[in-house]
């Protein structure tokens, strides 16, 4: 299996995965090696030009007793996959899907297309038209390989569409090979029927908790996200249009940069992200502060939706590694799925107390992995959240959170500040 990576507006060949034994499930042991062409030029290379921040770019052969994790990043799930078992009229295995259904992910990585895809000439479809899902564009979304194939942690499926805008401002689905020029990148996502009664309500609100993490200064996209009639249209991070050229940066969800193969059978905390990221992101004092952040507003407003491809690590065309900025965040609590938080702290309380335990705990594995310790800066980082929240209820009206959601938060939010000032006080 031929992998590509896509560096300075175009496509090249990057690396081969090879099979080694007959298990085609992601449990299969795996050859990988970079191409030799490719490892010269871009030898040592650990950041947007490697295939994963675990496996920098050099010359030799991986035996590896297991995909590795990257791989499932790109691995179609879900509907993604039911789709192209229906079109290959079989049940058909993990690799299969590999080879069919990861041409177009997000990032700069993809599976070398089987049969590459033709670009097609199409008058697009105006905003409205793709908001109401009319069967013109979805059929015509499908068939592009618009549809969004990453992996899923939770159960059912939100319908997720890649799309771009046309320098006349129609919309099209993006099959990731574009004959025209590009105003926009953007995912065009629709409530997930499974989530229930309020399923438009927890995508209506995620567009409010995205105003919610800009106005306390999180990283988000630029423009923020807009929900119009029962879909939400969110700005792409990996793709940007310079002089009239398509470049995409990299993306290694915090499962693939733990070296999560199964999250299902795998416990992750948070004191393994922390020293993931401080082993492979560009400044992780800022990094540390952004991540502790976010997971401080997962609980205050009650997402509980935190497995570890909600959130991903972006790589800039310059170098730099950075937390990606913030997606699939919104009141997952509403969710009738009962969706349960994944990703806690060692030692967390139920409700996210006990937070000097938490400090001590984390000091001990920072320790441990060789790095400072993280107390003092995450001492300060404590008490000036537990601070802004005492403004966190009037934001979130300010936002557009409803009242019944802010009441219902209200006292969650006082007790998670209450519990971060006893964590020790000022550092």
């Amino acid at each position: 299996m031929q992998i590509d990576i896509h560096l300075d507006g175009v496509w090249h060949t990057c690396a081969a995965v090879l099979q080694t034994t007959p298990d085609s499930t992601p449990r299969g042991s795996v050859r990988l090696q970079y191409d030799t062409d490719y490892a010269v030029e871009h030898l040592d290379a650990q950041d947007y030009r490697a295939l994963t921040v675990r496996a920098p770019v050099d010359l030799g052969i991986r035996t590896l007793p297991h995909w590795p994790a990257f791989l499932i990043d790109l691995l179609p799930q879900g509907a993604a996959r039911r789709r192209i078992e229906r079109t290959a009229a079989t049940t058909i295995s993990a690799w299969e899907l590999l080879e069919r259904g990861a041409a177009n992910p997000v990032g700069n990585l993809r599976v070398h297309p089987l049969r590459p895809r033709q670009p097609e000439s199409h008058s697009g479809f105006a905003l409205q038209e793709m908001v109401e899902r009319g069967d013109a564009f979805v059929d015509y979304a499908v068939e592009c390989g618009a549809a969004v194939a990453g992996a899923t942690d939770t159960q059912g499926d939100a319908p997720k569409f890649w799309v771009v805008e046309d320098e006349h401002g129609r919309w099209h689905p993006d099959s990731g090979e574009i004959p025209f020029g590009i105003r926009k990148h953007a995912l065009l996502k629709f409530p997930v029927s499974e989530s229930g009664p309020r399923a438009a309500d927890i995508l209506r609100h995620e567009a409010a908790y995205q105003r919610i993490a800009a106005w306390f200064g999180l990283r988000v996209t630029s423009p923020l996200p807009e929900f119009t009639d029962g879909a939400l249209l969110i700005p792409r991070f990996d793709r940007r249009v310079i002089d009239g050229r398509e470049i995409r940066l990299g993306v290694e969800s915090l499962y693939s940069i733990c070296g999560v193969l199964d999250s299902a059978l795998t416990v992750l905390r948070h004191d393994q992200v922390l020293i993931a990221l401080a082993r492979c992101v560009s400044d992780f004092r800022t990094e540390l502060t952004e991540y502790v952040r976010r997971d401080l507003f997962n609980l205050a407003l009650g997402n509980r939706d935190n497995h570890g491809r909600n959130a991903a690590v972006l790589k800039d065309t310059d170098g730099t590694m950075a937390l990606a900025p913030i997606y699939d965040f919104g009141p997952a609590f509403l969710d009738a799925r009962a969706i349960a938080r994944v990703i806690r702290w060692e030692g967390e309380a139920p409700g996210g107390g006990e937070w000097s335990r938490v400090l001590d705990l984390l000091e001990i594995r920072f320790e441990e992995a060789g790095l400072a310790s993280p107390r003092k800066p995450l001492m300060q980082i404590f008490c000036e959240t537990a601070a802004v929240f005492e403004t966190l209820p009037q934001v979130m009206r300010q936002c557009g959170v409803d009242e019944a959601i802010v009441a219902h938060r209200q006292d969650d939010i006082i007790r998670l500040a209450h519990g971060l000032r006893a964590s020790g006080g000022r550092p």
